[in-house]
């Protein structure tokens, strides 16, 4: 299996370990891969982290704005939180919005999956709340956000449109609205009380970059998902 990543909050928080992977790596099971071949992909993980297979947690993911701390169940969760040294948070995309979140101070990471149903949920915001609970200070978060699909590809109906602020929306005469799913992460984060100077908007487009997964691009059969995970350093 092919494992090529490329490093994520690298300058931002020097206390944390993430990454994002490239196509020919797949750890995710629930989109109808092979089983054996997502749990090397686990084990590969791991493996490249430092830790056990039971450090790794991945939610079954439902497009819900449901967070789980790491160790409860994650059956229909999109997003994760933590204060425990040597877990390893990972989320599966391929067009949604992988969201990572660090306060290094209080030893706090959140991961959250950021599709349109639950950016509209406020997943995000909940993300944040949740990592407040266990002491993460809002003001001293840093985000980072993977490869989603962009505003100029994320043709969307009126109906989804409506549910989106107006600067989170592409409109003009003549065409389908469009989302930029990273400005309304950005505007939630902010309205969390996160500095937007904190806020990284998404590294590539999905659909634009051939090293990342895209539904849009590939099909709805696709059964491979990139990989976004965080770890605070043991």
């Amino acid at each position: 299996m092919n494992f090529e990543f490329t490093p994520l909050l690298t300058a931002q928080a020097p206390d944390v370990t993430a990454l994002v992977t490239h196509r020919g790596f797949n750890a995710c099971c629930y989109a109808g891969a092979d089983v054996a071949s997502a749990a090397e992909g686990r084990r590969l993980i791991a493996r490249h982290f430092g830790v056990g297979d039971d450090a790794v947690f991945m939610p079954r993911q439902t497009h819900s704005a449901r967070v789980a701390y790491a160790g409860e169940d994650l059956d229909g969760v999109d997003a994760m939180v933590t204060g425990r040294r040597g877990a390893v948070l990972c989320i599966n995309t391929a067009d949604c919005l992988p969201l990572l979140l660090v306060d290094t101070v209080a030893g706090v990471i959140g991961a959250a999956h950021c599709g349109w149903r639950g950016t509209v949920a406020g997943i995000a915001s909940r993300t944040v709340e949740r990592m407040a609970a266990i002491g993460a200070d809002p003001s001293r978060i840093v985000a980072a956000m993977g490869p989603c699909i962009c505003a100029d590809c994320f043709e969307v109906g009126p109906e989804v449109a409506a549910f989106f602020p107006a600067q989170a929306l592409v409109e003009s005469p003549g065409r389908r609205p469009h989302v930029d799913l990273g400005a309304a992460v950005s505007l939630q984060l902010v309205a969390s009380g996160l500095w937007h100077e904190s806020i990284a908007r998404p590294m590539a487009c999905s659909m634009h970059d051939s090293r990342f997964h895209s539904v849009r691009r590939e099909g709805r059969d696709l059964s491979y998902r990139t990989l976004t995970a965080i770890i605070l350093n043991i």
